[in-house]
């Protein structure tokens, strides 16, 4: 229960941020939209609960694991660059990889491993994140959840040519691995396209 009164409490503190941002009073129905998602994120992290006492007495895989998933190439995108344990001090199991070049188009992938006491807590907050219908357009920005490849995502779009990340998906694979997208001088229809080539299976336990 305190975990779920933290993450409650977090999410509506970054809630309030957001309408401060925008300079707006929110409406009786967005108001009734923010109580029904936070009722929504409260029932799926009591329901997520169980996994994750399950996945704190999981061991993380090893960053072999992790090289296997990251391979050398994204499709035509060759891969730049690989970092593995960089937040090991932090009790979390992670990967990056880089492919093609950020200057023409790129996209970053990160593995984020659920086990261990971090890494479980970690994915209970995207947990909760993704069981809200959520849908938010400010300028050039969309972000919103719904359905990639099977998978409850949370989805970010700026069509704005001159930003320097376009897009990003962030799903749960397994109920145990978070998996992140981020699209650069790409928009997100083709970002799901690179995302859906990444062959995750040398995940699976």
């Amino acid at each position: 229960m305190r975990k779920i009164i933290v993450a409650l409490s977090l999410l509506a503190v970054i809630a309030c941020k957001n309408k401060e941002e925008n300079n707006s009073e929110p409406s009786i129905m967005e108001a009734a939209d923010g109580v029904k998602n936070l009722n929504k994120a409260a029932d799926a992290l009591k329901d997520y609960e169980k996994k994750t006492e399950e996945l704190k007495k999981l061991s993380p895989v090893s960053n072999a694991v992790f090289k296997q998933v990251l391979t050398d190439r994204l499709d035509d995108l060759p891969r730049t660059s690989y970092n593995a344990g960089a937040a090991s001090s932090m009790g979390m199991s992670t990967a990056e990889a880089n492919y093609g070049e950020v200057n023409t188009k790129a996209v970053k992938v990160t593995l984020l491993d659920g086990a261990g006491e971090t890494g479980s807590a970690m994915l209970a907050i995207i947990h909760m994140t993704l069981a809200m219908d959520m849908e938010s357009i400010e300028g050039t920005k969309t972000e919103q959840t719904e359905e990639f490849n099977e998978y409850r995502s949370l989805t970010q779009n700026n069509t704005d040519p001159n930003s320097y990340t376009n897009s990003k998906i962030t799903f749960i694979y397994k109920e145990r691995f978070q998996i992140t997208f981020e699209g650069f001088k790409m928009q997100l229809d083709e970002l799901k396209s690179y995302a859906k080539r990444l062959d995750l299976s040398q995940l699976d336990q």
